[in-house]
């Protein structure tokens, strides 16, 4: 099953923001290259803002957002945790969840409905600590 991100303002701003600073000097001085560059901003901050996805298929969580795509074999995850953790992440969201392999490999995720999504990993390892 797919599970969309939670998204919340902070990520909004801090994705969205070089797009309308690129609009706002477009407004005040125009030019071809600024707007060639609002234009490439605007689109690469979509890319980022709806490419990011979790899904859970055939045992594994597949993690994708903008380039970067993880696959995590749900037997090998040790626990579950939700943390407010600002570190680098697959997340749109300072609510996340922590997912700790047995390898000790950390990855933040953010899906909107956090009961579902682990109720789901559970139903694969149902050994999984939550936390």
């Amino acid at each position: 099953m797919q599970y969309s991100p939670k998204k919340d303002a902070l990520y909004a701003l801090a994705i969205w923001s070089a797009p309308i600073l690129v609009f706002l000097f477009l407004m005040y001085s125009y030019s071809v290259a600024l707007l060639v560059l609002f234009i490439l901003t605007v689109l690469l901050s979509a890319w980022i803002w709806h490419s990011t996805r979790y899904e859970i298929r055939d045992g594994e969580l597949i993690i994708q957002s903008w380039i970067f795509r993880r696959r995590v074999k749900i037997q090998d995850i040790v626990s579950v945790k939700k943390t407010k953790n600002l570190l680098a992440s697959y997340a749109l969201s300072r609510d996340r969840l922590e997912i700790t392999e047995q390898n000790q490999d950390t990855y933040y995720i953010a899906p909107n409905d956090v009961d579902a999504f682990i109720a789901e990993l559970k139903q694969y390892n149902p050994y999984i600590l939550i936390g």
